[in-house]
């Protein structure tokens, strides 16, 4: 999410409001943070009563975004679906389920009661590569709804938004009218499954432009759904990803576990804390792979699978990193105890548990495109400056353990952390240019369109954190003498 570092986007660069998304960061990060919900939507964008938003001559409503796949089966948009059609493989849409527009009743009361179209709304879905086909920026116009100098031209109807039809492509952008009739003041969409045959990062705004209807407010849900099943585009290669992983982690189990049953008389306690931090991965792996899994299969993302797989991932992280520190400080090998330290080690690790599952409850709670970068951005960077702190004390507790096996001619455990030293400096160097990496890809790519590359950035960290565990197994494996 699953997910990205991005502001929403309306239509084109010119849409986006900045003021709007700085007065909601706070209020998405405390929305998600109460756990006021039984079920997390996902796929299944959910509206309630929310308001449109001003931009230009336009009024309009995010809902919602992602990355879809062609359908490999034809949907017949005048068809009911049935609850057993809703998971047939092969099938790739947009579905508007319940969708209610109820405007102010001061609106609704200035319209003539025998007249049967008071105000539309248009429902407009854009593959992000035709952005530019909305609003009148080919006509040379700042405007997003047609304008009677416009429609003079007849380029477009007045009260309608503009959207230049390539002859060639004529349903996208797509739109879907609804309208209010007489005084009603409300007016329901028209149950409708919008199909996807071109393979993209779609967007779905709700859109009016008569400023009668300012107060207008949106209710109901929207479905999405690729061919393969629930999961966004961008999150589908993870669940393949998190089985993977959950074997190699099994397999991982199973070597140390033999290891261990034939030495198990010389097990010191650093190799418990390597057993734990294995447990810990697999449980981890399975946990992802169990949710990707129920997601992909029902569109939503039930708080309490998705609450524990959070869970195990911050604490392994804790654990990781605390192994990783309490090794290089010599732990097991030259010191058989902390001492006085070990508060300091257990107060760091606490408080990076805090902000690692914070960070993670808002990344993986809510809609896949709900929160914003500067959202996030108020708990990277305590996570950041956290591993900063443990990468600084990891080599400074290296470079002292390195220095006493050296006084003591060790050379043996010397030749052992050396080893280590230089798989965690490699480890380190690999993070730096992946972040560097991570950064690009998101400068390069505001509007998501290499979503289906996106799956790999956080792919990289659960990948590199097993190697190193691999080698920490193989470096402080279970043997006769393990204190040498």
């Amino acid at each position: 999410m699953m997910g990205n570092n991005r502001e929403f986007i309306c239509l084109s660069y010119d849409l986006i409001g900045n003021g709007y998304f700085q007065k909601l960061t706070f209020v998405v990060l405390i929305y998600f943070s109460c756990f006021a919900i039984n079920q997390v939507g996902a796929s299944i964008h959910e509206y309630q009563n929310q308001s449109f938003f001003r931009r230009s001559n336009s009024f309009f409503f995010h809902g919602g975004s992602e990355g879809l796949y062609a359908s490999k089966l034809h949907v017949d948009p005048d068809k009911k679906p049935s609850p057993e059609e809703n998971h047939l493989n092969g099938k790739s849409f947009i579905r508007f389920k319940s969708i209610t527009f109820r405007r102010p009743k001061e609106s609704a009361e200035k319209k003539n009661e025998m007249q049967q179209k008071t105000g539309l709304v248009e429902a407009i879905i854009v593959e992000v590569k035709d952005r530019e086909k909305i609003g009148g920026s080919y006509l040379h116009s700042a405007a997003i709804c047609c304008t009677p100098d416009l429609s003079k031209e007849g380029s477009c109807n007045v009260g309608e938004v503009i959207i230049h039809q390539d002859p060639n492509y004529p349903y996208n952008p797509q739109r879907i009218q609804t309208f209010f009739e007489g005084k009603t003041e409300e007016t329901t969409m028209v149950l409708q499954t919008v199909e996807i045959n071109h393979t993209g990062m779609y967007y779905l705004y709700f859109m009016f432009c008569d400023p009668e209807l300012m107060g207008t407010t949106i209710s109901g849900r929207t479905v999405w759904r690729n061919p393969e099943g629930y999961l966004p585009g961008k999150m589908a290669p993870l669940m393949t990803y998190f089985g993977l992983m959950s074997l190699a982690y099994l397999g991982l189990g199973l070597v140390w576990f033999l290891w261990s049953v034939q030495y198990w008389k010389d097990i010191i306690q650093l190799q418990y804390h390597i057993t734990a931090v294995i447990g810990l991965g697999m449980c981890e792996m399975a946990l992802w792979y169990f949710e990707y899994a129920n997601f992909n299969a029902t569109g939503n993302r039930p708080m309490g699978i998705t609450l524990w797989a959070v869970t195990f991932t911050a604490v392994k992280k804790t654990v990781s990193r605390l192994l990783l520190l309490v090794v290089s400080m010599g732990y097991g090998v030259v010191r058989p105890t902390l001492g006085g330290v070990i508060f300091k080690v257990l107060l760091l690790g606490l408080t990076y548990f805090v902000f690692s599952e914070a960070l993670g409850l808002v990344e993986n709670l809510g809609n896949i495109d709900d929160l914003t970068g500067k959202a996030r951005l108020f708990l990277v960077l305590p996570v950041s400056l956290l591993d900063a702190c443990f990468i600084i004390w990891i080599f400074s507790a290296l470079s002292q353990t390195l220095e006493k096996l050296q006084i003591r001619r060790s050379m043996a455990k010397f030749a052992l952390y050396r080893k280590f030293t230089n798989s965690l400096a490699i480890s380190v160097l690999l993070s730096i240019a992946w972040v560097g990496y991570e950064l690009y890809f998101n400068a390069a790519d505001p509007l998501s369109e290499l979503w289906q590359r996106a799956w790999i950035i956080p792919a990289f960290w659960n990948l590199l954190a097993f190697v190193l565990l691999v080698v920490i197994c193989s470096l402080w494996a279970p043997s006769n003498n393990p204190t040498r």
